[in-house]
């Protein structure tokens, strides 16, 4: 993750992909979870929240020292990298081994105040998780020739960002401009001189011993732990570290904002204008106080959400971009289709900061914000990992004694202080203006070459045994108990529902899926239906008019989301009123006339961008290699099909695939199976099909043939390799189970995988690699992907199909194979370590037509594989040379 993940993430809220910008500030746990503290006797902090979601623990140790600390571009972020290169005691094969033994999460995050090294496991591990970190903290090895390694897959990692328009647009022009002259101007990812000239090992050694001391670190675990006793063990660890004298920091002193202006292109369907102001930051007394103006900017009852609601663009609120303890970069964002001028989306953006300015922020909306940062915080303790990143940002990055802190500051926060807040630093006469408008090509062009042949240089493996303490801990692998019992039961109108009693926090959610498939059900010539559909719910009900509908939500603090695919999320005590929210707005959408035209304005205007674009066209030349032309997988909406459809195409539509027979409901949380079916009954017990049940499923296809593909991407460095095959494997055959120990071997296993070992950390030549099985009740896609430099394309992929074709011969090492297993086993808790986690798999499962313990069973037949019956599986159903091969960007060099 990084500083710009936020912001990517308000760029797919324009079409339903993410709840961030639109939701209060989260400021975290209310929640009675218990708390243990301590500070060692060398300085390290430790704070342990117990989480009993799971059997999962989840460990984030926070160095304060980041991009601000750096001497050189990309200095802490070099160093992040070099501490998973092992140490004098335990070596980079042993790490990679350990770690994905662990299974679950590892990995690290640089910002500016601070870098984060954070594993995600079953409880059983952790011990093993902090005897590594220990490890880490003690010694490193540091070495040149490691560096060396390394630099090329970093260098990987600043082209890859560096073709990415977003990131360009604030990493590399907004951001600079906010902070410039301060320590946060620093560039925290670096740069390609930074990394050949300027950084080495000797360097990177200093800024160790520099920094990295438990005086000045934070160690923040979360999960179904014991908080003493686990701070007895962080304490049998750490406790023989020593602290040391830290230098002083570097002093912020803020320089007077200069307005400027600054256009990027993009690769993106539709632009992006961001005007960005500095906030207060974290340690300013109005921090609190500019996060309720956030919040209430982004109400939906707002004048900037209005502007999606007129039609004026896809999406349009208000973030922060960066934080830091002296500034905050935020920015007002509207993301508007090819068609509407970048310019006159700013100009809107500003008329609406105008009249806030001239007439003050609602009070009403003041008080909602307010009560909404209240109950989101007990909604924390519903994921065991996003507990452990709240508690970091608060404790480690803010200083704070816990994220209840912060909560406790806005509750205090005046309506004078939210417009004075926004009034002194949202100041038009300061923004700086940024423009990612796309200059998409929309055109493919065939491959430069055909199918990679064959490379049997395949660098060979160096096992080394483990330390006895790490052998112990993962000597008896098994299959994980099962610790969820969901309910099921089939309702009078046909509908299911499934239920996970749940009671860790006072909190509800519903997540329900229509299964439905718009390449099936449309009527020939009106793709985009489906999504024109999606867009009219926002808009009210029989009962409730747009703004009347989210003013009763506020009244309850409940999210609700409309659609094929629905959803609330409501304090347990609020559950009936929220359930009859959800069911007026997915059972009663108003679909009013003028809000038909502007959603079907949006629909054209979006799909006229998403024609050109890359991402567009590369799933169009996916589709259109992999499968049959008459599959259902061809037909893709365009500005035409969108522009033929109808009301009266609306309503068939909804009434044709709005169906509860053909409804999943997943209810998770401090309630009873008794409770949620009566709650269903109450309020959707009048919905009913009409006709006869619909068929969805998409048929099985004949083999694809080999064949490559070149779609130009505007302004991206690196290329993005997709190589993809198809076969009719069912998701419930025995051979899935091999098929993913094999994948988990390949590629999806993460860092110690046979493609990051070959294509990253042996040959340097991508930043990351992966694969991926996906399957469905007919058929399944196996992927191979990376990025890389025009000129690794063809290398990399001799690698990567080197690696598949020695799996396939049965050349599968013992310890690889039982630490792919190992893994599949630990992943069965960590996907039931959140409320959506299980909520996700369960919809799943169901929409398949599994068994809901389909996990047991999976993990039973993972472990049971052996070399040869995960070769007889590959041999089966994966074509040694039968890849469609897929280059976003340049082509082949």
């Amino acid at each position: 993750m990084n500083k710009i993940a936020r912001i990517a993430c308000a760029a797919a809220l324009a079409f339903g992909l993410c709840a961030f910008a639109c939701a209060a500030p989260q400021p975290a746990s209310a929640q009675s979870l218990a708390v243990s503290r301590a500070t060692l006797k060398n300085g390290l902090q430790v704070v342990v929240v117990h989480d009993p979601l799971a059997p999962v623990v989840s460990t984030v140790l926070n160095y304060r020292a980041g991009g601000n600390e750096e001497r050189h571009p990309g200095e802490a972020h070099a160093l992040e990298h070099m501490m998973f290169r092992g140490t004098p005691d335990v070596s980079q094969t042993q790490l990679f081994e350990i770690s994905q033994l662990m299974g679950g999460d590892y990995d690290a995050d640089t910002q500016s105040e601070i870098t984060q090294y954070f594993f995600n496991v079953p409880a059983q591990y952790l011990d093993v998780a902090l005897r590594v970190e220990a490890d880490r903290a003690k010694h490193l090895t540091l070495s040149q020739a490691g560096w060396q390694a390394e630099s090329g897959a970093i260098k990987q990692e600043v082209t890859q960002d560096d073709s990415v328009a977003i990131e360009k647009l604030f990493i590399r022009t907004i951001l600079p401009s906010i902070f410039k002259g301060t320590p946060y101007a620093n560039d925290v990812l670096g740069t390609l001189n930074s990394f050949n000239h300027q950084i080495s090992a000797s360097a990177l050694r200093k800024f160790y011993e520099t920094w990295y001391h438990p005086n000045n670190a934070v160690y923040i675990i979360t999960g179904n732990v014991d908080g003493p006793s686990t701070i007895k063990r962080v304490e049998k660890y750490f406790g023989s570290i020593p602290a040391a004298q830290l230098p002083a920091r570097k002093k912020v002193m803020l320089q007077p904002l200069k307005p400027a202006t600054y256009h990027v292109d993009s690769d993106q369907p539709y632009s992006i204008v961001a005007l960005s102001y500095r906030l207060p930051g974290w340690k300013d007394k109005d921090y609190a106080a500019a996060q309720i103006l956030e919040s209430v900017l982004n109400n939906q009852r707002g004048d900037l959400y209005g502007l999606v609601a007129s039609g004026k663009a896809l999406f349009a609120g208000f973030q922060d971009v960066e934080s830091h303890p002296y500034a905050t970069a935020s920015a007002a964002i509207s993301i508007v289709p090819v068609t509407t001028k970048a310019e006159s989306a700013a100009a809107d953006i500003r008329a609406v900061l105008a009249n806030y300015r001239t007439n003050g922020l609602p009070a009403d909306l003041v008080a909602v914000a307010k009560q909404r940062a209240i109950a989101d915080a007990q909604f924390r303790g519903n994921s065991i990992q996003g507990l452990a990143f709240e508690w970091s940002d608060a404790v480690a990055a803010h200083g704070e004694s816990s994220p209840d802190q912060m909560l406790a500051a806005m509750k205090s926060v005046t309506v004078a202080d939210v417009d004075r807040v926004f009034r002194k630093y949202v100041d038009p006469n300061n923004a700086i203006v940024a423009y990612a408008v796309p200059k998409n090509l929309g055109n493919v062009s065939a491959g430069a070459s055909g199918p990679a042949k064959e490379n049997n240089t395949l660098t060979p493996e160096k096992p080394q045994p483990l330390p006895s303490w790490a052998q112990a801990a993962f000597a008896k692998v098994k299959v994980p108990q099962q610790t969820i019992a969901p309910v099921a039961m089939t309702l009078s109108n046909g509908m299911h529902l499934i239920v996970q009693p749940e009671h860790v926090t006072k909190t509800i959610e519903v997540h329900g899926t229509v299964q439905s498939n718009e390449a099936i059900q449309a009527p020939a010539g009106k793709q985009g239906v489906a999504d024109i559909v999606a867009g009219l719910f926002p808009f009210g009900t029989t009962t409730y008019s747009r703004i009347q509908l989210r003013e009763q939500l506020d009244q309850i603090a409940a999210d609700v989301s409309a659609g094929t695919d629905f959803s609330l999320r409501v304090l347990s005590d609020k559950f009936d009123r929220g359930m009859q929210l959800l069911a007026d707005e997915e059972l009663h959408p108003a679909f009013p006339a003028q809000a038909f035209q502007i959603v079907k304005n949006q629909a054209v205007g979006a799909l006229t961008g998403e024609m050109t674009s890359p991402d567009h066209l590369t799933d169009v030349a996916l589709n259109k290699a992999l499968y049959p032309a008459d599959d259902p997988t061809q037909k893709f909406p365009t500005p035409q099909t969108a522009a033929a459809i109808t009301p009266a195409d609306v309503q068939s539509y909804y009434t044709n695939v709005y169906r509860p027979d053909m409804t999943t409901v997943v209810v998770i949380g401090d309630i009873t199976p008794e409770q949620a079916k009566a709650g269903f009954e109450k309020y959707f017990a009048g919905w009913s099909a009409q006709g006869p049940k619909p068929d969805v499923t998409l048929p099985q296809v004949p083999k694809n043939a080999a064949t490559s593909v070149v779609v130009p991407d505007t302004g991206r460095v690196q290329s993005d390799v997709q190589l993809a095959q198809v076969f009719n494997l069912k998701r419930s055959d025995p051979d899935w189970a091999l098929l993913q120990v094999a994948n988990n071997v390949l590629g999806g296993g993460g860092f110690g995988s046979l493609l990051m070992d070959d294509l990253r950390v042996k040959h340097g030549y991508v930043y990351n690699a992966y694969s991926q099985l996906s399957s469905n009740k007919n058929r399944a896609r196996f992927t191979m992907g990376y990025a890389c430099d025009p000129d690794k394309i063809v290398p990399a992929q001799q690698l990567a199909l080197t690696d598949l074709h020695a799996l396939q011969n049965g050349n599968i090492a013992s310890a690889r194979l039982e630490r792919s297993k190992a893994m599949l086993m630990s992943d069965v808790p960590l996907r039931e370590a959140s409320f959506d986690g299980v909520a996700s798999e369960l919809l799943r499962y169901a929409s398949l037509d599994l068994p809901l313990d389909q996990a047991t069973i999976d993990a039973q037949r993972e472990l049971a594989a052996t070399a040869s019956t995960v070769k007889a599986a590959l041999q089966k159903w994966i074509a040694p040379n039968d890849w469609v091969r897929v280059v976003k960007g340049p082509g082949p060099k």
